[in-house]
C-alpha cells in the first residue's frame, strides 16, 4: 500500500471515530426560551437542566396574587415549539393520564423542571413554562410538598432578600436502568443549585431529592446537599454534560 493510500485510510478512520464521538456528545441540545434556557436530551427525550435568573422584581410580582398570572389562564400543557419535529415526543398529557388511571397508588405529576411559580410574572414566561418538555414524571407527594417548599424558599425567601439568584435545576435519569412511566422516563432525582450574593460574597446552596413514591418526607431541609456533591452526582449520570456552576 502506498503512502497516499495509507493516509486516506487513516483519514477515514479518524473521521469515523470523530463522528462517533460527536454523535455521542450531541444527545444534549440547548434551547433558549425568553426567560429560561433548557438543556434537552434527545436520547432520553427529557429536559436535563433548566437555567434562569430569579430576579427580585419578578419574585415580588409572583408573590402578589393580584399581579401574578393565574395558572388557569394558560390552560393545559402544550408541546414545545422549539423542539424539532424529528425528535420523537414521548411526554404527552395522555401518557400522564393513562399512567395515573392505571396506577392510583403510584401517581405522578407533570413535574416542572423550571417551576411555573418562578415564571408567572409575565404571560410569555408563564406559557413557556407550561411546555410538556419542561416536565418529567414526579412522584406526587414529593412534588407537592418537599420539592415545592424548595422552590418557594428560592422564590419567597432568597430572591426578595438578596436580589438576583442564578438557578440551575434539573433531573437525573439512569442511562442503563431508567424507570419508565409508560413510554416516559422517570427521574431518580430532582436537583437544584442556586447562587446569589450576600454581604459581598457568592453563596451557593443545593438540594438533591429522591423522586420516588417511597419518599414521604415533607421537610426540605432533609434534602439540602453540598453543591460540589450535587455536581459530582450529576456527572456520574451524565459525564459529558457541561455544567457552568
Amino acid at each position: 500500500m502506498d503512502i497516499e493510500s495509507k493516509m486516506k485510510k487513516t483519514f477515514i478512520l479518524i473521521f469515523l471515530v470523530l463522528g462517533f464521538c460527536l454523535a455521542k456528545a450531541q444527545h444534549a441540545i440547548t434551547i433558549k426560551h425568553t426567560y429560561y434556557t433548557m438543556t434537552y436530551d434527545t436520547a432520553q427525550k427529557s429536559e436535563l437542566i433548566g437555567f434562569y435568573v430569579q430576579t427580585k422584581a419578578h419574585a415580588l410580582i409572583s408573590m402578589d396574587k393580584n399581579q401574578a398570572i393565574d395558572r388557569t389562564s394558560v390552560a393545559t400543557f402544550k408541546q414545545d415549539p422549539l423542539i424539532a419535529d424529528y425528535i420523537q415526543k414521548i411526554i404527552t398529557n395522555q401518557a400522564y393520564s393513562d399512567w395515573n388511571s392505571a396506577n392510583p397508588t403510584q401517581k405522578v405529576d407533570k413535574g416542572h423542571v423550571v417551576p411555573y411559580s418562578a415564571m408567572d410574572f409575565d404571560m410569555t414566561a408563564a406559557l413557556e413554562s407550561m411546555y410538556l418538555e419542561n416536565t418529567c414524571p414526579q412522584a406526587s407527594r414529593f412534588n407537592e410538598h418537599q420539592w415545592e417548599q424548595v422552590e418557594m424558599y428560592v422564590l419567597k425567601t432568597i430572591s426578595p432578600q438578596y436580589g438576583d439568584v442564578k438557578v440551575w435545576t434539573g433531573v437525573l435519569i439512569s442511562v442503563s436502568h431508567p424507570k419508565r412511566i409508560n413510554q416516559m422516563y422517570m427521574p431518580d432525582y430532582y436537583w437544584k443549585v442556586i447562587q446569589y450574593t450576600k454581604n459581598g460574597k457568592t453563596i451557593e446552596e443545593a438540594w438533591l431529592g429522591v423522586n420516588d413514591w417511597t419518599n414521604t418526607d415533607t421537610n426540605p431541609n432533609n434534602i439540602v446537599a453540598d453543591p460540589a456533591h450535587v455536581k459530582q452526582v450529576i456527572l456520574q449520570y451524565y459525564p459529558k454534560l457541561n455544567l457552568d456552576f
